[in-house]
């Protein structure tokens, strides 16, 4: 019978972590919406040739919320997927970790639009490089969804 009872305790507690995941999914997955919305807002600003001070301001928040969000990733989101993943054996940790990798990339060059863009600075041509960091986060985006579905959704049905 205490065998059952630590079996019943085990499953609780995967069902617990299983569940933490999902709520920290849940949150990052709303702020890539809030990113995306952003993004889409300061492509119209700058397409529109809007005032310089509502692009800026728009510009300064959705480099916080870029650094933000990839920040989230690689330092509680990816770890979290990660530590599930072990759960499922081997093979879908090698996936895991050959998405990871494809995804690392992109963390460099989001955070090199924000030291060139964030408070003012740049000299490039804005329009320009947030079309090809548009491009770069829609892959990224496409590859989290693949780790998300990898090392988290199987549990869905279970939890």
């Amino acid at each position: 019978m205490a065998r059952g009872f630590g079996m019943n305790n085990k499953i609780n507690r995967n069902g617990d972590r299983w569940r933490a995941v999902d709520v920290l999914l849940q949150r990052w997955l709303a702020e890539r919406q809030q990113l995306l919305s952003l993004l889409c807002d300061l492509s119209g600003r700058v397409k529109g040739g809007a005032r310089r001070a509502e692009t800026r301001q728009t510009l300064d928040r959705f480099c916080e919320v870029l650094v933000d969000y990839v920040s989230a990733g690689h330092f509680e989101v990816f770890c979290a997927l990660l530590e599930e993943g072990e759960r499922f054996g081997a093979r879908r940790c090698r996936e895991a970790a050959r998405l990871y990798a494809s995804i690392v990339p992109t963390t460099s060059i989001a955070l090199d639009f924000n030291d060139h863009f964030f408070n003012g600075g740049s000299g490039r041509d804005l329009a320009l490089e947030l079309s090809r960091l548009g491009q770069i986060l829609a892959e990224r985006f496409d590859r989290e969804d693949a780790l998300i579905w990898r090392m988290h959704m199987p549990r869905r049905a279970v939890a």
